[in-house]
């Protein structure tokens, strides 16, 4: 059965529990606003969507782990720190040390920010954030599980997509790139010639690449910025948006008295999804090996940022474009977007990730439906993402496609 018929009303039913949607989100905005994982204002949004879920599931549960709520995006000031370190050395004719600079900030970068590991989070203190999961339950047996998610905390400003958007970030990490490609470089070369202080010696090639990584200073410097720890964001598209998309599903099946037999529905509010993917991660941890020995078919479906339909995806790559998502869990979304009259185009996340990716590590089927432009768009992470700026059409249509992949997916499995 489609979900188109499975209420004599579909379209009404679908209005209905955007607005529902709508409302929480705004509830939420105002009575808990920003909320950084980890903070008050997180933990109370988790117990008000606790409630919610209590309404529609069988079981409601909230499970804490401990992470950092800064370490994540730190290693952008770290990494602009070291390069201008790294000059340093260079000018005074130390380029081994300079090169190993360069080096640890490729690894930053790299572990922090392409594979999402916590190799810095050792260097600061940890808080204690959740993840709240519902399951409603099949009549019979339970055969097949599908996993709806989305994230309560909400980000610390991005500086330069407020102030500049995306010629300001794509600015700051082209710089970022010359500058540690003229690290390298210039301490190579450095080593090979033997060249001492740069500005005593009569080498030109290097007093032109000094001069250069000279000019990247101060993109460096107000990089040290990049993050503004003092004004978490509203966080209302994204993800509050994900959150309310997933619970809307639960909302809209236990006011219709809709419940399948084989299948089990759940949604999982996961926290530190901007803190790097924290909380999906540590649910990975304590369920995905259970789920793998139980032996029912189960996928997963993050949705993050519902909120511009002309940029509707869904992401068999994640992470970055380094972790395979379950292309057939893509398949399945797209094909319900089908079923409700959207083409909805599967793509490779370019830059970033969502709480897919850490479930796909972890060994199970996962996809995600984003409705967001990638490049950024001006609201993403900054003062701008408030409870004002919704678009219920796109919710809309976001609660369609999520009510008839829960569908679908009972009906065919991946």
């Amino acid at each position: 059965m489609k979900s188109t018929e499975s209420v004599a009303k579909y379209n009404s039913e679908v209005r209905l529990y955007t607005n529902y949607a709508i409302k929480n989100i705004k509830n939420i905005c105002k009575s808990f606003g920003p909320r950084p994982v980890g903070s008050e204002a997180e933990k109370n949004a988790q117990e008000y969507l606790k409630k919610e879920l209590e309404t529609t599931c069988d079981t409601v549960t909230r499970e804490e782990y401990k992470c950092s709520d800064k370490a994540f995006m730190a290693w952008v000031p770290i990494c602009a720190v070291l390069l201008i370190i790294g000059y340093a050395f260079l000018t005074f004719g130390m380029p081994v040390v300079s090169l190993a600079l360069a080096a640890v900030t490729l690894f930053f970068i790299v572990a922090e920010f392409i594979f999402y590991k916590p190799v810095i989070d050792v260097f600061f203190p940890k808080v204690t954030s959740g993840n709240v999961i519902g399951v409603r339950k099949a009549t019979g047996e339970t055969k097949r599980r599908i996993i709806l998610s989305g994230h309560t905390d909400s980000a610390f400003e991005w500086t330069f997509t407020y102030h500049g958007g995306r010629p300001a970030v794509m600015g700051v990490i082209i710089t970022a790139v010359v500058a540690i490609l003229l690290t390298i470089g210039g301490g190579i070369y450095s080593l090979v010639v033997g060249g001492g202080f740069i500005w005593t010696g009569d080498n030109t090639a290097l007093k032109v690449i000094a001069v250069i990584t000279y000019v990247t200073v101060p993109v460096l410097g107000i990089a040290t910025v990049f993050c503004n720890y003092k004004r978490p964001v509203m966080g209302a598209n994204d993800d509050l948006s994900g959150c309310m998309v997933s619970a809307a599903v639960l909302k809209f099946m236990e006011a219709n008295n809709l419940r399948f037999e084989n299948t089990e529905v759940c949604a999982i509010m996961a926290g530190g999804e901007e803190a790097g993917l924290r909380g999906s991660k540590a649910w990975a941890k304590a369920h995905a090996q259970e789920i793998k020995d139980e032996g029912i078919e189960t996928v997963f479906v993050s949705f993050d940022t519902v909120r511009e339909c002309d940029y509707m995806a869904i992401y068999d790559k994640d992470m970055t474009g380094t972790v395979k998502n379950d292309a057939r869990v893509a398949k399945l979304v797209q094909q319900a977007a089908k079923n409700v009259g959207y083409d909805v185009p599967i793509k490779a996340i370019e830059l970033g990730s969502t709480d897919a990716a850490a479930i796909s590590q972890a060994g199970l089927s996962a996809s995600a439906f984003t409705a967001m432009d990638p490049s950024p768009a001006r609201y993403y992470h900054t003062r701008l993402d408030t409870e004002d700026n919704l678009d219920p059409k796109t919710l809309e249509i976001g609660l369609k496609i999520a009510l008839e992949t829960v569908f679908l997916f009972d009906e065919q499995g991946i």
